[in-house]
């Protein structure tokens, strides 16, 4: 299989240069307010989380990303400019790219862990998967390796990831909706102290345009231990017609700190939405 040396170092560079943490582990480093601020006009740093074995045998590798921009959403559809291999180009990326957070320290400013790759238990530990995504004419690619730096710890305390269903994985509207979506949330109740941040995400995954969730994150109820088919929803209207793919992201509180490498407790589900024009 090819493999992207080459690409390693651009990738490491990009990172740096974009003021986050090149490997998982290494101190998380400061992005001061003082330095070159772009609205727009910048482009995407693809960025390798990771690597967790499951108990089949089967490995998961993480990705997020940085875009560059403080305002601009960028657009990058699966293909040509957005491609992963082995395997692809779609292996579940993002084709919609949110701006760059305006506070917080260099990993709290990025999408962390936005997506997973499920590779074969027979992966060969020397072969590489690489996201590579070209925006503004800016290309960068991030490299999937499976070395020890990079391996994700489990949930702690046997902390299970929670489940989401959605009502339908595929709807139509008239352009410009509203549409109501409803997710089905289920999870053990752990970890007990934060079952006040315990919700739902919804996410503009893929697709033009911009899209308003309200609301965008839907709280699971806290009054009991465990939630069991709690159910949530949210209203979607769209900024223009398309195919939409549209997901919601389930979480128990639990979140990642640089320096804390452990596979996320989330579970995602998807929406592919027909927004035909109105009348």
């Amino acid at each position: 299989m090819m493999r992207w040396r080459q690409a390693v170092s651009v990738a490491v560079v990009a990172v740096a240069a974009a003021g986050h943490e090149p490997a998982l582990g290494q101190q998380q480093i400061n992005i001061p307010d003082t330095q070159i601020q772009y609205n727009r006009g910048r482009h995407v740093a693809p960025i390798y989380e990771g690597w967790f074995r499951n108990t089949d045998g089967t490995v998961d590798m993480w990705f997020g990303y940085l875009n560059l921009n403080w305002e601009e959403v960028l657009h990058v559809p699966v293909g040509p400019e957005n491609w992963v291999e082995p395997g692809g180009p779609d292996q579940g990326q993002p084709a919609v790219f949110v701006p760059r957070r305006r506070t917080g320290g260099a990993f709290l400013r990025r999408e962390t862990f936005v997506f997973r790759v499920r590779l074969p238990r027979d992966w060969d530990q020397e072969d590489e998967l690489v996201w590579t995504v070209t925006a503004h004419g800016k290309t960068d690619r991030a490299v999937g390796l499976m070395l020890p730096i990079y391996e994700l710890s489990p949930p702690a305390d046997g902390n299970i990831p929670p489940t989401v269903r959605l009502d339908s994985t595929s709807r139509t509207v008239t352009f410009p909706g509203p549409l109501t979506l409803s997710a089905s949330f289920s999870d053990d109740g752990q970890p007990e102290n934060l079952r006040d941040q315990a919700s739902v995400t919804w996410i503009h995954y893929r697709g033009p345009g911009l899209v308003a969730f309200e609301p965008d994150r839907s709280p699971i109820p806290a009054d009991t231990d465990a939630a069991d088919g709690a159910t949530v929803a949210t209203t979607v209207t769209f900024s223009q017609p398309g195919t939409f793919v549209l997901r919601a992201r389930a979480s128990d509180g639990t979140t990642n700190r640089a320096g804390n490498p452990v596979a996320p407790s989330t579970t995602d589900a998807l929406v592919t939405v027909l927004v035909e024009p109105g009348p």
